[in-house]
């Protein structure tokens, strides 16, 4: 059976059952309603007449009898019966035994009335009378009867109309779902099939369907962009490692062919030199992995960012010296208290400043800053350099990504790529910012990591984290 057809007939069961509820309900209360009527009518018969009697004694009963029979409703019953049980005035054909033994109330019974050859259900009501006589009323439940018949193939007819629009709405709106499904899994077969540019259609409804795919196509999205990423790290790669590798081979080569001690010191010493590059940029591949991972977070700590700044600054000084340029440092006048990873950030911290000074030391001026907020702490580097443009800066922070497209100047292009992985296990950001002239490199960090799962936020502060301005 096929998952329309399900759909259908489950739709058209849904509808048939709540359509049996509510038409049981109404046969019900209608039945209910029509025996209270009955009843009361009865009851409000048998209340006259018995009044009539104590007003007017036995010759008034009698006279109303009589009228009662002439000029009611030929539905209606009423008799007097003596102490014997033999009736004395009223419409009765056939006085039935159970009533002459039952006591004073209300009842249904089978009556037949003068002039008819068959039986009737009627409800009836007994009134006992002095001198053991018993005044009996009622009416027959005739017309009730058809109007319930009536009532019933009504119902039933409507229920039968609503079980089959329950299961022709069930076909349309499988043919709905199967449709939207059908796209669904079409757009899945040509994605099968390598054709990463296929999406979800989305219409204007904003229905379920609309919203997931909408995040399929964000999903398809997001796997388009890894892969390209793996496309230019792969290549990326192969390029980067192919040079020092065959350096390495080389010189691994020259050393064991030399004969000269010297020469093969300084050829195995540049075997190492090889080597210790080649493990570096692993390792930083490796670090940025983690980092992606979100691998760190249960090394979370409270930390000062700006006291990192200040040693991390302390550190580099000297070397930009060498390079000639002047490394600032704008130290915040009270602790900047950081939920997270300190060794990670230094890192990062470093990377950015690495780059500034490789890059931006034509400049003569690179300055550190650490700026809190209500929400976040901005640790920015910025130079005087030639900068980066801002249709590649999102080349920049790629694994891999160099802008020297020749290859000429050291490193792998992996520094800034593992400052923006960094940042996003802190769930922060890494922004390239114009410094007019020069780029403004910045780490973007919350305040509060809302880090869940891995590493919670303590609820104390380090004494070092929370000293007063």
């Amino acid at each position: 059976m096929s998952t329309t057809l399900r759909i259908a007939l489950l739709a058209g069961l849904l509808a048939l059952v709540s359509n049996l509820a509510v038409i049981g309900f109404i046969y019900y209360r209608t039945h209910d309603e029509a025996d209270a009527t009955l009843r009361q009518q009865v009851v409000e018969q048998g209340k006259v007449l018995s009044d009539v009697y104590r007003s007017g004694g036995r010759p008034a009963l009698d006279g109303a009898i009589r009228d009662t029979v002439t000029y009611a409703d030929p539905q209606t019953a009423v008799a007097l019966l003596d102490s014997d049980g033999r009736q004395v005035e009223g419409n009765l054909e056939i006085v039935p035994t159970d009533l002459l033994k039952s006591r004073e109330g209300y009842r249904d019974a089978l009556i037949r009335l003068s002039g008819q050859t068959t039986p009737h259900e009627a409800a009836i009501v007994v009134h006992q009378l002095p001198d053991r006589q018993l005044l009996i009323t009622g009416r027959i439940a005739g017309e009730g009867l058809a109007i319930r018949d009536t009532l019933e193939r009504s119902l039933l007819i409507a229920l039968i109309v609503a079980g089959l629009l329950g299961l022709l709405c069930g076909l349309i709106l499988a043919n709905y779902v199967g449709q939207r499904i059908g796209e669904i899994a079409r757009v899945a077969d040509r994605i099968s099939g390598r054709d990463l540019s296929q999406r979800v259609p989305v219409s204007r409804a904003d229905d379920a369907f609309d919203r997931l795919g909408r995040q399929i196509n964000a999903m398809l999205d997001r796997i388009s962009t890894l892969m390209e990423e793996l496309r230019l790290l792969t290549d990326s790669l192969a390029h980067d490692l192919r040079s020092p590798v065959s350096r390495l081979r080389s010189a691994a080569h020259s050393a064991a062919q030399a004969a000269d001690p010297s020469e093969q010191e300084e050829l195995l010493g540049s075997v190492i030199r090889q080597s210790d590059s080649l493990m570096r940029i692993l390792t930083t591949v490796l670090e940025i992995s983690r980092s992606e991972a979100q691998t760190g977070r249960r090394q979370f700590a409270w930390f000062d960012v700006g006291e990192l700044a200040d040693e991390l600054a302390e550190m580099y000084e000297p070397l930009a010296e060498e390079r000639g340029a002047t490394l600032a440092y704008d130290r915040p006048a009270w602790p900047v208290p950081l939920f997270g990873h300190r060794q990670l950030l230094a890192q990062a911290i470093s990377n950015l400043v690495e780059n500034a000074i490789r890059y931006g030391a034509s400049g003569g001026e690179i300055r550190m800053r650490v700026e809190p907020s209500e929400r976040t702490i901005r640790v920015e580097v910025a130079d005087r350099g030639p900068g980066i443009p801002p249709e590649r800066r999102d080349e920049a922070v790629r694994r891999f990504g160099r802008l020297d497209t020749s290859r000429s100047e050291e490193g792998a292009g992996l520094g800034l790529a593992l400052a923006k992985s960094i940042a996003h296990l802190h769930n922060g950001q890494l922004q390239l910012e114009d410094n007019k002239p020069g780029l403004l490199t910045v780490l973007a960090l919350p305040v509060h990591s809302q880090i869940r799962g891995e590493a919670s936020e303590p609820t104390a502060r380090p004494a070092s984290v929370t000293a007063d301005k």
